[in-house]
């Protein structure tokens, strides 16, 4: 039986930061044919294409001396926009109403105005992500983006989930951000994702083969079936054993757990309570620039299937051949998708934003699927971590990443607990 010191499942960015950060030995067993997770992209007719958007942002300062130099990159200022109302305005929209036709902005502003008067007197933050965005940003703010947005994003009603994952993810401005954002234009630069870095060339998974390229012991096509955390086993499909010392798996966290020899039923039934999103996305090769130079552009009309289109090659260049763009559309969670009704309707979009095209512009169309998408924050969410995690840590256990925490996150979030699981380990010994 193979042995190893430190056993790394999923060769995502957290993983492969793992074992960047780690001195010591370590083995990352991935079953993709590839690594990367989801930060890798697909070529197809001069086009390329990431899994949606991947910009990745590099504020901690050690991860960026790390691995801010691996790639070739662009420091890219975002361009965004909302199109509601058959135009496009600024986002975040909560600090943005200038665009907005008049008497919309009059109710979003008089909303905030009274979401305003009734924190002053002290109404108390509420769990709820519904309530949140009541209680911060009024009944206008809500109706025209907050609500119809998140209910497509997530696949559930608002009022469904709590408020943590909103983090820095959620700007919330003051009284008067709101009023300057009414009037004048100084705050389309708000939000965590203001600016980020791409490669020049290649998509994300350029990134991603830098990292993996660093690796010293890495086993692709390689899929786990069972976990003993006990006797300190993984088994592949395969009947492959390993032995470890220790153990980071960045594998989602749900699935790890119905893979686990002989976990007790409460911590099975908490695993079976997780809930996350699925998402299907369409890539389009279109052979005429789009979205008017914008990087996204969300759509909260309840009435468009997708909740945002996004160019990559309106952030990097290369992405598509000249003059043409390569787009992805992020279709509404939960939903049977029919692929040509999906490009029908993201053409009619994509020409109400810009100039009109039609299926004589594609030059390519793919229909993607991702099982694991966006961790949803319901009434159990907290109960199931504080069961799960807890017992995975006493069996020696390092749950990391997007998915093998069950978070919210971004990619740099990755590399950090990549490099924190590292630090655990080490400080270990």
């Amino acid at each position: 039986m193979p042995a190893v010191d430190t056993l790394i499942l999923g060769a995502g960015l957290a993983g492969l930061s793992t074992a960047l950060h780690l001195p010591g030995e370590s083995l990352i067993l991935e079953r993709s044919q590839r690594p990367g997770g989801l930060a890798v992209s697909h070529s197809e007719a001069g086009y390329t294409f990431d899994v949606t958007g991947h910009w990745l942002h590099m504020r901690d300062p050690g991860i960026k001396e790390r691995f801010g130099g691996l790639v070739d990159m662009s420091d890219v200022a975002r361009t965004s926009r909302i199109f509601t109302h058959d135009r496009l305005i600024a986002y975040p929209f909560q600090s943005n109403l200038k665009d907005l036709p008049t008497n919309v902005l009059v109710e979003c502003l008089m909303g905030a105005i009274d979401a305003h008067v009734r924190r002053s007197v002290g109404a108390e933050v509420p769990q709820g992500f519904g309530d949140f965005v009541l209680h911060h940003f009024g009944e206008g703010i809500a109706r025209e983006f907050m609500f119809p947005y998140n209910t497509k994003l997530w696949g559930v009603s608002p009022f469904d989930i709590s408020h943590s994952w909103c983090q820095r993810f959620v700007p919330v401005p003051d009284m008067r951000q709101i009023v300057e954002g009414a009037v004048t234009a100084r705050n389309e630069g708000d939000g965590y994702n203001a600016t980020f870095s791409y490669p020049r060339a290649g998509g994300i998974e350029t990134f991603s083969q830098a990292l993996a390229s660093a690796v010293r012991h890495l086993e692709l096509r390689c899929e786990v079936a069972a976990i003993h955390p006990v006797e300190k086993w993984v088994e592949t499909v395969d009947g492959e054993r390993y032995r470890y010392n220790h153990l980071v798996s960045s594998l989602p966290l749900k699935w790890f757990v119905q893979h686990l020899v002989e976990a007790p039923a409460d911590v099975r039934d908490a695993a079976a309570l997780l809930r996350c999103t699925s998402l299907s996305y369409l890539d389009i090769g279109l052979n005429r620039p789009a979205l008017k130079g914008q990087h996204w552009v969300y759509l909260p009309d309840p009435k468009i299937t997708a909740y945002r289109i996004g160019s990559f090659s309106n952030a990097c260049p290369a992405m598509a051949p000249e003059g043409s763009s390569s787009l992805y559309v992020e279709l509404g969670n939960h939903r049977e998708i029919d692929e040509g009704g999906a490009l029908d309707e993201a053409l009619e979009v994509l020409s109400a934003i810009d100039r009109p095209v039609n299926r004589d512009n594609v030059d390519v169309c793919r229909l993607r699927r991702v099982d694991y998408a966006y961790v949803i924050y319901d009434r159990n969410y907290d109960a199931c971590l504080s069961r799960i995690l807890p017992f995975l840590e006493e069996r020696g256990v390092l749950s990391v990443g997007r998915y093998g925490k069950w978070v919210y996150a971004s990619m740099e979030d990755a590399l950090i607990d990549g490099r924190n699981a590292a630090r655990m380990i080490e400080e270990g010994k």
